[in-house]
């Protein structure tokens, strides 16, 4: 669909493009509202504002929310090349304050990445930044390397993730796989064997082909198998499942250490060796100079390192 004739960009609000982009990335009024720290009638009243300058709907009522019209997906690419355009400019050659900073980072990561990693950066921000924010894209939305690609994500954090022209990879550390199982468990106290592992029932998160594939050849490999009797589509959900069963997870180390704290989980070594895929930090090579975002990557990275070297606790407990 064309543009509409006689627009006069004059009149147009640099804030309404901001908020017009929100809304297309949330599909929804209500979370764009919230991820821009403004309330929703603001927000209904600005995309109306849009509506009658560009006499168009924008956006349409959807079963979760709203869905934009044809030409809001003609507007969309243009408006995000321009805002980034803008905020690159406007953050050139600048530190990144991050006490005075006001700015919403969007990370597209997995729910074990998460809870990993991001708890450190929350308490940072909330002792220094008051005007920081994070919009965290989970792998049920759209996988990391996907989001960041289509503009919806500022960082990526993800295995597997496919080498693409124009995206700057930051390799980190490969994370340890361990078992939990609750405390009380019948068969296992401390340790378990590959048998008990095999014959065991398993927890699992619901994951795309190419990890489930990768997590199968390794069993393979080791002459051992998964009997799955629940998969879940939130790794919040198995700590919960585990410590009222007898059923057991193989889970990243360190989502299993904090799980283990707050379920009263007993933690084990796995009875074969295991290599998983290698954590990498992924982001637009045009975005790297952006102070804000190397600020973000670096605190990513330093929690990252921080996880790895905290990994041989298990000898420990």
């Amino acid at each position: 669909m064309a543009m509409p004739q006689n627009i006069d960009l004059r009149h147009i609000d640099l804030n309404l493009l901001i908020i017009f982009e929100a809304i297309y990335t949330a599909g929804n009024i209500t979370r764009a509202s919230q991820q821009l720290g403004m309330n929703q009638p603001t927000v209904s009243n600005a995309l109306g504002r849009l509506r009658g300058q560009f006499d168009d709907p924008l956006f349409q009522r959807a079963e979760k929310g709203v869905a934009p019209t044809p030409f809001a997906e003609s507007l969309i690419l243009p408006v995000r090349q321009a805002l980034a355009i803008l905020r690159d400019t406007l953050s050139m050659n600048r530190d990144f304050d991050l006490t005075n900073a006001v700015r919403t980072f969007r990370l597209a990561m997995n729910d074990f990445t998460v809870v990993g990693l991001i708890p450190d950066l929350l308490n940072q921000i909330t002792r220094r930044a008051s005007g920081v924010k994070l919009y965290v894209i989970g792998h049920e939305v759209m996988q990391p390397i996907d989001a960041l690609l289509a503009g919806e994500a500022d960082v990526a954090l993800d295995s597997f993730m496919k080498e693409v022209p124009g995206v700057d990879f930051i390799p980190l550390h490969i994370p340890q796989g361990v078992i939990v199982a609750r405390r009380g468990h019948p068969i296992l106290q401390g340790e378990i064997s590959k048998q008990q592992f095999s014959e065991l029932g398993h927890v699992v998160l619901r994951q795309d082909s190419r990890m489930r594939a990768h997590a199968e050849a390794i069993l393979l490999s080791q002459g051992v198998s998964r009997r799955i009797i629940c998969e879940v589509s939130n790794c919040i959900m198995i700590p919960s499942l585990i410590t009222t069963t007898d059923l057991i997870a193989v889970l990243p180390a360190p989502f299993a250490r904090n799980a283990a704290r707050h379920y009263d989980l007993q933690v084990l070594p796995l009875p074969f060796q295991s290599s998983g895929p290698r954590l990498q930090i992924a982001t637009l090579s045009d975005k790297t100079t952006d102070p804000g975002i190397e600020w973000l990557r670096l605190q990513l990275h330093q929690a990252a390192t921080q996880n790895a070297s905290e990994e041989n606790w298990l000898s420990t407990t």
